[in-house]
């Protein structure tokens, strides 16, 4: 499982991939602070602009389709280019491989998210600045809050879009199918307030609402999130097992 999870992380650093879409998220980030300043809003600051960019970019719909693109990659292509068979044909259990493929796609989507956190303090302060008030390190506080709120839900996302993986073996159609789930979902999540407690994606757009939320409500989207991430990874188990060896 870790060898797994190492030889992927190798594979991501050596590759020219992770820099193309993290270059992507900041040169969008970059694009939105342009934007503010020509459209200048009363108040705006660094802390206020990471939930911006948040709210109008990295969730809405770029860090789920980035995703996507991982995903295709690590599973589909990996399958139908037959370099998967490298892995299967060793004494790595089937269950730790995809273990250690779904422990990569975390970490990656983990990465993405600071890439976003942190870009987006940085260029917000230098277009905005932090701001006049003295309760920035609250306001710190709150937005690593928000971020922390809609990583196990990016989590679960992503372990469905994982098992659609390992049963598609086209990378093309994967990704279409991908990208259009999350756009359906979005709608559904964004028009049903209380339907995001029970869906897989519904957690990934709880920060409009998750400083209102109690800890009840946060603990139940969470454990929303942790049933589908279970359930989803024992399905691309199972499926992976039945798989044949492309050689």
């Amino acid at each position: 499982m870790l060898k797994v999870l190492k030889n992927e992380v190798i594979k991501m650093f050596s590759g020219k991939k992770f820099y193309v879409l993290a270059m992507t998220l900041i040169i969008s980030i970059a694009i939105m602070a342009v934007l503010g300043k020509s459209h200048p809003q009363d108040g705006m600051n660094a802390n206020n602009f990471v939930i911006e960019t948040l709210f109008g970019m990295l969730m809405k719909p770029m860090v789920p389709i980035f995703m996507v693109l991982v995903i295709a990659e690590t599973l589909t292509e990996d399958y139908i280019h037959g370099t998967m068979k490298f892995s299967l044909m060793t004494p790595i259990k089937k269950s730790d491989f995809i273990i250690g493929k779904f422990l990569f796609i975390a970490l990656y989507a983990l990465i993405f998210l600071i890439v976003g956190f942190v870009g987006s303090y940085i260029v917000g302060a230098i277009a905005f600045g932090l701001g006049n008030n003295g309760d920035n390190l609250n306001l710190f506080i709150n937005n690593i809050k928000i971020y922390a709120s809609i990583t196990l839900p990016l989590l679960s996302f992503s372990a469905v879009v994982s098992f659609i993986a390992v049963i598609i073996n086209n990378s093309g159609a994967m990704i279409g199918l991908g990208i259009g789930i999350d756009v359906i979902m979005m709608m559904i999540d964004s028009q049903m307030k209380n339907i995001m407690y029970y869906t897989f994606s519904g957690g990934m757009y709880a920060y409009r609402i998750v400083q209102n939320l109690n800890a009840r409500n946060i603990l139940m989207l969470s454990l929303t999130a942790c049933i589908y991430i279970t359930v989803f990874l024992i399905l691309s188990i199972v499926v992976v097992k039945r798989k044949d060896i492309v050689l």
